[in-house]
């Protein structure tokens, strides 16, 4: 990555970051102190009365290390234009220095090498009139490339498949910044574009980033032109960013910060939209001094601002910063000696807090009032010796009944976790998408809880007297009734010894589902590791007080088990090819078996930390999570928000593109699978070696299940007459496996799982219809579960979404 963050403007050396509006004297106050700095250091003075006052300066400015104004963070012409007093000549310079390095280049040709610049190695799409300068870049014989390394691109059947590929490859992969890989789709205009709105609201309900580059009318073309679309508006409502480029002199600028906001805070998709005369033009001298030229100003003048909110680039007054994007959702830079764009912190409004964490420890308050600037609010540092910080650990330390949530925040801090887990006996339960942070081999691991959860991990959070929910946001999903959440901890909270902890990288997610009594502004990791540390510097005096609660853990699990419906033996005559007849002994499956089966396998055979799981969305995406041991974080991609049907195969082939060494199994249903199985032409062409198991009953039945329940079992539009997928394979050129018993089963499965590493290989099951159990009834406390398959009656008004 090409951006370093610099020190947080948000907070001072000794004081909380108020959460007020960011305003253009702060930026001043912060360029003060370093003008006061630099004139201090050029005098080399050593007078010490000068570094007391310097020291004090320094320590009533907010951000104070923001780096504006240090020369440090300029190009050397930029910093001869500050200290001759020009901070807006300072500005033009360095951003002048940036776009010079593309100087002679079209934009297509920029996008690709700023691709390359951010490590990107693969590229999914589909193509069309509108983006064929960008695609040309691409192409292996292009006068670009000569030794240079190219970037593979790989051809979907769709643009929707493509995106989904992009997320899986952004869900499964991990830079060195510890942060998730951006996926690239390059798509038309038109159609193009639209067909790509199901995965943009995915990654942006989920958190992925991808980063969708689509083409556009040209800028000359007359009106509702051919394959013309209002993208941007459309994606608005479903984006990070949407924004449409007006000049090549913003092509850079537009993708640095296009892989910035998609990659940081809670990360999600950016989308430019690429007009077809502008892929093409040049990079000159006169198209950057027009664009300089043209550079407006961002001002205290809210009326002015949000009047000229179509400027992306916008002068920061009386500094040397840059401020990119929307006006009230933009972010500030500067250019560095390399001429590279350099993020600094420099504003506490919403969505600076929301990319930003602060490392904050909040009292609870009202969702409506997190915002406010109130002198009575309690506030303190992530790792002060007192305030907040000692009154949070000293509840950590006594609970005894804590329970942990770990979310998708947690999945790069498994071993941190763990050792909060280990340390204080804590029983762990984890979301969706943060299964296999904790694994689930040891023997605090509750597994996933909710409204298809474990019914353990349920029933304790319901009893916890200490909740810490750390990078997850209190979906419903995981909630039940809101009135009726962890009952538990909210008496312990009133009686001041328990309670809600929740720790999140948005500051927006304060109390928005519930309030806590501390609100942390961080990474889960950043969180963990203060505590852990905290821990080992004091530790609980009472290293006995959770064993009660361990106890009860271990009784609910032996109580509860995942239960997995068994058949009965039948007997069957059949006729082979030649006409004989013999009779045979055949037994049933469902969904659950068949997994479970396939998880026993792996685990004996040592191979389960090393796969990566992908699913639709229905019956098999709940018993997958249900049954399949999770060891490692982001093992298991899938639509959770959303809820997207047909996102396996999709997810199945970004992930091993982005991991070639692991085993990647898609875990879909038929209905799901119908979808998107297109794509199998994708994997024939591409020789995308991915394992696809198709658990087929010929039936949404989750939906089914809903309409027994709910509707009078009137079922209607839950049925499939599902193809013949093994032949469906062998028009791609791909191995099958077709399976229907289970006597069958274990060896069909040792051959889908050993015998096909270096190929793509589908296996068909053929399933009977289960509803998948536990579940917590719509409308009704986590605690409430349905264990068993047996009718009962239920609140109808309820109905499930």
């Amino acid at each position: 990555m090409k951006f370093t963050t610099a020190a947080a403007i948000l907070a001072a050396t000794s004081s909380i970051a108020s959460t007020g509006a960011f305003t253009l004297s702060q930026h001043r106050s912060n360029i003060a102190v370093y003008e006061r700095r630099k004139q201090h250091q050029s005098n080399a003075s050593s007078d010490k009365s000068s570094s007391a006052l310097m020291s004090t300066m320094e320590s009533k400015s907010v951000g104070n290390k923001s780096g504006f104004n240090s020369q440090d963070g300029l190009s050397s012409a930029a910093w001869d234009d500050l200290v001759n007093g020009s901070a807006e000549l300072a500005s033009k310079s360095a951003a002048r220095t940036y776009m010079n390095k593309f100087k002679g280049d079209t934009a297509a040709h920029i996008i690709y090498s700023k691709l390359l610049e951010h490590g990107t190695e693969v590229v999914n799409g589909y193509s069309g009139g509108a983006i064929l300068p960008l695609l040309d870049q691409f192409h292996n014989s292009h006068p670009r490339h000569g030794e240079a390394k190219r970037i593979r691109w790989i051809t979907n059947s769709n643009e929707s498949s493509a995106g989904h590929v992009a997320e899986g490859i952004a869900k499964s992969s991990t830079e060195a910044d510890g942060r998730l890989a951006a996926g690239i789709v390059v798509a038309t205009s038109g159609p193009g574009a639209t067909n790509l709105v199901t995965p943009m609201v995915d990654a942006m309900c989920d958190g992925v980033p991808i980063i969708v580059l689509c083409g556009q009318a040209a800028t000359t073309a007359p009106v509702d032109a051919f394959q013309s679309a209002p993208a941007v508006e459309i994606m608005k409502p479903c984006s990070k960013w949407s924004y449409q480029i007006k000049s090549a002199a913003e092509v850079p600028f537009a993708m640095d910060y296009a892989f910035y906001v998609a990659r940081n805070g809670r990360p999600g998709p950016v989308f430019l939209d690429l007009p077809k005369d502008l892929q093409i033009q040049q990079l000159t001298d006169e198209v950057i001094e027009n664009f300089l030229d043209g550079v407006g100003t961002y001002t205290e003048d809210e009326e002015y601002n949000l009047s000229h909110d179509k400027e992306f680039v916008r002068l920061i007054p009386d500094t040397t910063a840059i401020h990119l994007g929307h006006v009230k959702e933009g972010l500030s830079f500067v250019v560095d000696n390399e001429g590279e764009l350099k993020h600094v912190e420099s504003g506490h409004d919403a969505y600076h807090l929301d990319h930003h964490s602060t490392n904050t420890i909040y009292g609870g308050v009202d969702y409506d009032k997190i915002y406010d600037e109130d002198d009575s609010r309690e506030t303190g540092k992530l790792g002060a010796p007192d305030g907040l910080m000692a009154e949070m650990m000293d509840r950590i330390r006594n609970a005894k009944r804590p329970f942990i949530i770990a979310g998708q925040g947690t999945n790069d801090a498994s071993e941190e976790l763990m050792e909060l887990a280990e340390s204080l006996q804590i029983p762990v339960a984890t979301t969706l998408h943060g299964l296999g942070a904790f694994d689930e081999r040891h023997h605090l691991a509750t597994n996933m809880l909710g409204m298809h959860g474990h019914a353990t991990p349920n029933y304790l959070i319901q009893e916890c007297d200490l909740l810490l929910c750390i990078g997850s946001r209190f979906d419903d999903r995981i909630t039940g009734r809101v009135s009726d959440f962890i009952p538990a901890a909210r008496q312990a909270s009133k009686e001041g010894r328990g309670g809600v902890i929740h720790v999140d990288v948005r500051f927006s997610e304060n109390a928005k589902q519930i309030m806590p009594d501390y609100f942390v502004h961080s990474t889960g990791k950043k969180f963990l590791q203060t505590v852990n540390d905290a821990i080992r510097m004091n530790p609980p005096k009472d290293a006995s007080r959770t064993k009660p609660w361990i106890t009860r853990k271990l009784e609910l699990e032996k109580e509860n088990p995942i239960k997995i419906t068994q058949y009965n033996p039948q007997n069957f005559m059949i006729e082979d090819e030649d006409g004989n007849s013999q009779e045979v002994t055949r037994t049933k499956m469902n969904c659950q078996g068949v997994i479970h089966e396939m998880n026993r396998q792996l685990l004996e055979s040592g191979k389960i930390d090393d796969s990566i799981f992908t699913t639709g969305v229905g019956i098999h995406q709940m018993a997958a999570a249900q049954l399949i041991t999770w060891t490692q974080p982001r093992q298991m991609l899938s639509s959770g928000s959303l809820g997207t049907m047909g996102v396996s195969l999709g997810y199945c082939m970004g992930a091993k593109l982005a991991n070639p060494t692991k085993f990647c199994i898609s875990v879909d249903g038929d209905g799901s699978f119908n979808m998107t199985f297109t794509e199998l032409k994708t994997i024939g062409e591409e020789k995308i070696p991915v394992k696809l198991l198709i658990l087929d009953n010929e039936s949404q039945m989750m939906v089914e299940y809903w309409q027994r329940l709910f509707h009078d079992e009137r079922y209607i539009a839950v049925r499939n007459k599902s193809p013949k997928y093994c032949t469906l394979a062998s028009a791609f050129d791909i191995k099958s496996l077709y399976c229907e018993s289970m006597e069958e089963l274990p060896e069909k499965m040792r051959s889908f799982l050993e015998d096909y590493d270096d190929e793509p290989v589908l296996m068909h099951v053929r399933i009977e219809r289960t509803p998948c159990l536990p579940m917590v009834a719509p409308g009704q406390p986590l605690d409430n579960m349905i264990l068993v398959d047996e009718d009962f009656e239920v609140d109808k008004s309820a109905a499930p979404s």
